[in-house]
């Protein structure tokens, strides 16, 4: 796993499992009454690293189809 891979898929599962840890600590009907600083940073995190997992993928992705474009000869691309 790449760099922003592993920082994505640790602030996201971080963000969620904080969250859910302080839903329990704070009961969920107060939670939902009342977003205070902490859930609303805690959603932050996970939004974040939904956004470095999915750009980190896009960026691989890209890296992986030029390097297969290389590696194809031309020949084989002609009809």
């Amino acid at each position: 796993m790449s760099n922003g891979k592993t920082i994505g898929m640790i602030l996201f599962v971080g963000g969620i499992i904080l969250l859910i840890a302080y839903g329990l600590y704070l009961g969920f009907e107060e939670l939902l009454e009342a977003l205070d600083f902490l859930s609303g940073f805690f959603l932050g995190l996970i939004f974040v690293g939904i956004v470095v997992l999915i750009i980190s993928i896009i960026i691989e992705q890209r890296r992986d189809t030029k390097k297969m474009m290389d590696e194809i000869e031309k020949e084989e691309l002609e009809p």
